[in-house]
């Protein structure tokens, strides 16, 4: 995407932000629910433009196994989320 905006205006740019969590999720009727989707969302508004943001949990379990390296970007605390701390981490280009 970054190749893509190069040439193109702000305002026609496409920019993603991923936010990633593990966590109880139920469908109904097409639609998503549960804590795992809300923290999922929370540390997608919390991304930059191009970044992944991905739970503590989440890092732990990928850790050491994926051909990336993350950089923490300080805890984070959720509206409406009982456990609290959530590491943030980001991609390392």
């Amino acid at each position: 995407m970054a190749e893509r905006n190069a040439d193109v205006p702000q305002e026609r740019r496409i920019e993603f932000r991923i936010g990633i969590n593990f966590g109880c999720v139920m469908r109904d009727d097409g639609d998503l629910f549960g804590t795992g989707v809300n923290v999922a969302v929370r540390l997608e508004r919390i991304a930059e433009a191009g970044d992944i943001c991905i739970a503590g949990r989440v890092f732990e379990d990928i850790q050491g196994k994926l051909d990336v390296i993350f950089e923490h970007a300080g805890e984070q605390r959720f509206k409406n989320i009982i456990r609290g701390l959530m590491g943030r981490f980001l991609p390392v280009d």
